[in-house]
């Protein structure tokens, strides 16, 4: 019982890693894609940086959720 908790463990913590990392390729792209058309753009920049502003709100809410989620019995 306890090489199987240990092996869901191990896969949930792949699982979020990856999860983490397509993230963070994501808002690194988010970003450049924002800083560029802002450069072409001048006005897109505000519009751009508040749907990026909500995108990270929605983030941190899933993550605050998944972290609940995970100490709740």
């Amino acid at each position: 019982m306890v090489l199987f908790q240990i092996a869901i463990g191990v896969v949930s913590a792949l699982i979020l890693w990856g999860f983490i990392e397509l993230t963070y390729r994501t808002m690194l792209w988010v970003i450049g894609l924002t800083v560029l058309v802002s450069l072409i753009i001048p006005g897109a920049f505000l519009f751009l940086s508040g749907i990026l502003l909500v995108f990270i709100g929605m983030l941190a809410t899933l993550g605050i959720l998944f972290l609940i989620g995970a100490f709740r019995k």
